[in-house]
């Protein structure tokens, strides 16, 4: 039996380092889910900026059945392999919606991880998205939607105007998706003061708020800073909410920030002494300044390490936080996927009514940014394969 003394020596000659890196919660874990389900067999549309073939939906089996580039007009197998500016938005949203979490051993999948993927570009070089383009990109879908088995279209995107009517050409063109079948959802924005834009505004549309969770298990959720508003019909909006804040997504790989959280990452790992001695080598491939290879106070480089992986949000070489109800949108999406591998019957409006009846609201907070509250997975999912139509 050891001493305090005896292990005294061992105290003394370590240096106990914790490593910056916060990683978050799965989205699984923090769904709670605890569904067999996996979107097997059900394909989502995402209407989006731009894309990448990323790992998580290419890798070990392509799920990516078709790309459209609605600024081109052109269709394609797979998107191209080269990032661009655009390419971030939408390649995160797809795998919040059905990434199976290759780069990161399946710890940041999606629920639906075994559903497919339409990918539809709908950003220009100069970053703008305007509305006749997202109408070109759900008439594309709805065109296509017998080709490709299309169930559900995301939409984390905006028209231009704040229109709530009918005639709205997206909003039109929402509620055609949902008579033939295809269930609509859309993010609601992330400004509260700001009305709802189409595709938000749609009757049929399942619009999501965003709920923040506060990257733990608690039970102290609070509310997103998302928009909401009623429709011209006086429906509430949005129906439900779902995580919209320190969710991880993919980095995109060959950028410059992949190369950096890799460099970062490797950094904070190290110990004190491999840390000072690797330090010239990866120092240049971060934003940390370089006058850091003047310092031999390790405790100050380790501080700017961690300010520079927080500042950036980054969880791990090939992840980061993201936020936003464009995100909590394609949470909502693999639900509703999981929902429809139970019970390919479902409605479009059967699917609202589960998840609505089954979400759980948040007491201490207003009903109107919230709808019925935070969507249950397990819950909705258990109530799919049971309904009857």
């Amino acid at each position: 039996m050891q001493t305090l003394e005896s292990v005294s020596h061992v105290t003394k000659a370590q240096h106990i380092y914790v490593p910056s890196l916060f990683p978050a919660l799965s989205i699984p874990t923090r769904m709670r889910s605890e569904s067999h389900f996996s979107g097997k067999g059900v394909c989502i549309a995402m209407i989006d900026s731009g894309f990448v073939p990323h790992p998580d939906l290419t890798k070990p089996e392509n799920r990516i059945l078709r790309y459209y580039d609605a600024v081109k007009k052109e269709e394609a197998a797979l998107p191209p392999t080269k990032p661009e500016v655009y390419s971030w938005h939408g390649t995160m949203t797809a795998c919040t919606a059905a990434g199976n979490g290759f780069l990161s051993r399946k710890l940041y999948s999606s629920l639906a991880y075994n559903a497919n993927v339409v990918l539809v570009r709908t950003m220009d070089e100069k970053g703008s998205i305007p509305t006749k383009r997202i109408a070109e990109a759900l008439e594309w879908c709805l065109q296509n939607a017998k080709k490709y088995g299309i169930n559900i279209i995301n939409m984390s995107v905006y028209a231009d105007e704040m229109d709530t009517s009918l005639e709205h050409p997206v909003t039109k063109l929402v509620e055609e998706a949902s008579r033939r079948g295809i269930v609509v959802v859309a993010a609601s924005g992330n400004n509260p003061r700001v009305p709802l834009y189409p595709p938000a505004c749609a009757p049929s549309a399942i619009t999501v708020g965003g709920l923040d969770d506060k990257n733990n298990l608690l039970e102290d959720d609070g509310l997103y800073h998302s928009s909401f508003g009623r429709t011209i019909e006086g429906l509430t909006k949005p129906e439900v909410i779902a995580p919209a804040i320190w969710l991880p997504a993919p980095i995109l790989p060959g950028t410059p920030t992949h190369t950096e959280a890799s460099a970062l990452s490797a950094l904070d790992n190290m110990l004190d002494d491999m840390l000072m001695t690797t330090l010239p080598l990866l120092l240049p491939k971060t934003g940390l300044p370089l006058e850091l290879l003047r310092s031999g106070n390790v405790d100050e480089i380790r501080t700017k390490i961690n300010e520079r992986l927080q500042g950036e949000k980054i969880i791990s070489p090939n992840y980061k936080h993201v936020d936003g109800t464009s995100f909590a949108a394609p949470i909502v999406c693999s639900v509703i996927a999981q929902m429809l591998e139970a019970n390919d019957r479902l409605t479009p409006a059967k699917i609202k009514e589960i998840l609505t009846e089954t979400a759980r609201p948040l007491p201490s907070y207003p009903s109107e940014p919230q709808g019925h509250g935070m969507v249950q997975a397990t819950a909705a999912v258990e109530a799919a394969a049971v309904a009857t139509l």
